[in-house]
């Protein structure tokens, strides 16, 4: 995507932080989108606040996920500059650095959609008097207004999970949420007086913004003019995409045959086009160039430039060198262990987090680490997922230098030199090749995961042997000498769960997994955490006070 803020941000600052300020002005801007490649200066801000701000993107919703989910452990000694022991000891009273970064960029790609949308209703959908045949108002203008639903619905989506009560499926839901506009202030009066929505009000227009994408977004892009460049829909939205994450919704929500539906017409397009299919597990982190997607990735990080490589300072996923392996300097996929600091893997010297003993327990990979025995299993050892995305580290050893034989296979960073015991980490980020490994993308959401959630899904409809072949797809790609693991005799939610474990962690679902199955949420590692029965109603973090101090609606 192009890295072009648009020319009403400024504005929207001044609406969303100084609101006296504003409109002192004598003429507020008004918006200067008066053909589709200048509406596409909106759509790029709001996807660049959705991939690449601090809340929103790089990294940060999956690592609170990880950390929160009970599947992480914190490792002794360690600490980082961001919000750490709040998340992971789970302490929803507290305020997070990271909350105002959030809720601003998420507001701003709001406010974003919302005129553009409002642009779209007064124009009567044609607001730039194109030819309603032209390819640039059948596969640009069209597309355009559909991507501003699209990045409109899935971020109230993630701020309603952030900042507000889970959705409980047995419950009203009629406690009150997050500010819920559905089109752009344009006075004082209209900023002061925004209606907070309910729980459920916002997922309605979660779900409306969806099903808006999914019916008038393509599957895929036809490119023309001014978009007709390699990678152009790296991170974007389809039509493909918009179900997979409406499916999402309607998982966390309870409604399971409305996710079913979702999960069934993906999965379809999938099998019968071969466009989205399963690879090596690697094969989705391994990838720095925007216009090559791998094949299991439905939606997917951008990695900032359209050739995957960026001269701006942080642009790549500055989470996951907090809980992941290798250190943002890294280059290529493969454990190639030279001397020279910015060549090969680096170890992260940032990591505080690691999967977690009761996890490793879960997944079948570990013995017994909560009781002090750390062996790898067989079934870790011939599972493709623990070769290639997780990594073995054994306790620090002083001396240690990058190059020396025991770099990749013991602790050796200063900051790890309190652990004694082995641990395994994920290592899915920073594993593009040579010299861009820092730009690395990631999965958003890919086909395993659908697949588990409508083994899951099925497994509970009482489609015991559906649900085990689903289960099995995910299984056989990483096991292919030891296919066909389940069956309908075996196949239940703890199965699918410790499945889910194996081949997600990490990756910024757990939590919805199990709020979506109704599960208690573990403890974990974390030492003084308890176990989170339904309907999880503490689990979400305070409104930053930013906002409740300027929102008369909050007093």
């Amino acid at each position: 995507m192009k890295n072009i803020f648009n020319i009403l941000l400024g504005t929207l600052l001044f609406i969303m932080s100084s609101c006296d300020d504003f409109f002192e002005l004598k003429r507020p801007q008004e918006t200067q989108w008066t053909t589709t490649s200048t509406l596409e200066q909106g759509l790029s801000t709001a996807y660049w606040n959705l991939h690449w701000t601090g809340g929103m993107g790089r990294g940060c919703p999956q690592y609170f996920d990880f950390i929160t989910s009970g599947s992480a452990k914190l490792l002794d000694g360690t600490s980082v500059g961001v919000s750490y022991s709040q998340p992971y000891y789970r302490m929803f009273d507290q305020k997070l650095g990271e909350s105002k970064e959030t809720w601003l960029k998420g507001y701003q790609i709001i406010t974003l959609a919302n005129l553009a949308l409002d642009l779209d209703r007064d124009g009567n959908g044609n607001p730039f008097n194109l030819d309603v045949k032209s390819d640039d108002y059948v596969y640009n203008y069209k597309r355009q207004i559909a991507e501003y639903h699209f990045v409109r619905g899935c971020t109230y989506f993630y701020l309603v999970k952030f900042f507000g009560t889970p959705y409980d499926p047995n419950g009203n839901n009629e406690s009150l949420s997050i500010p819920l506009k559905t089109t752009a202030a344009y006075s004082k009066e209209d900023v002061m007086n925004e209606k907070i929505g309910t729980v459920k009000e916002v997922y309605d227009v979660v779900i409306q913004d969806l099903q808006y994408a999914k019916e008038n977004l393509p599957e895929q892009y036809t490119l023309n003019s001014w978009n007709n460049v390699p990678g152009y829909e790296c991170g974007r939205g389809n039509k493909i995409i918009a179900a997979a994450l409406l499916g999402k919704v309607y998982f966390l929500m309870g409604k399971y045959d409305l996710a079913q539906k979702e999960f069934d017409y993906v999965i379809d397009y999938a099998e019968q086009t071969g466009r989205y299919r399963l690879e090596d597990p690697q094969s989705p982190f391994i990838e720095n160039a925007a216009a090559n997607r791998p094949l299991e990735s439905i939606w997917e990080f951008n990695s900032g430039q359209l050739d995957g490589k960026s001269e701006k300072h942080n642009m790549y996923v500055y989470y996951g060198m907090i809980m992941g392996l290798r250190f943002r300097d890294s280059n290529g996929s493969d454990f190639y262990n030279v001397s020279d600091p910015k060549d090969g893997i680096v170890m992260s010297s940032w990591n505080c987090f690691t999967v977690g003993y009761w996890a490793l327990k879960r997944m079948g990979w570990m013995v017994d680490p909560e009781n002090g025995d750390y062996t790898i299993t067989s079934t870790a050892k011939e599972d493709l997922r623990y070769q290639q995305v997780y990594h073995l580290m054994l306790p620090y050893e002083k001396g240690i230098k990058k190059g020396d034989e025991k770099y990749i296979t013991h602790e050796s960073v200063d900051a790890h030199a309190q652990v004694s015991t082995p641990h395994v980490y994920l290592d899915k980020f920073f594993r593009g090749e040579k010299p861009y490994g820092r730009y690395s993308k990631y999965p958003l959401i890919r086909l395993a995961d659908l697949y588990l959630l409508r083994a899951w899904l099925r497994w509970n409809g009482g489609e015991y042997q559906q649900a085990a072949n689903d289960m099995n797809v995910v299984w056989n790609r990483s096991n292919p000498q030891n296919p066909n693991r389940y069956n309908s005799s075996n196949v239940n939610h703890t199965e699918i769960f410790n499945e889910y474990l194996r081949e997600m962690t990490g990756e910024g679902w757990t939590v919805d997994f199990m709020m979506g199955t109704r599960m208690p949420i573990p403890a974990g590692d974390a030492k003084g955490n308890t176990v989170v029965a339904p309907p999880y109603s503490s689990w979400h973090w305070p409104i930053p006070d930013e906002e409740t101090s300027l929102n008369p609606n909050y007093r």
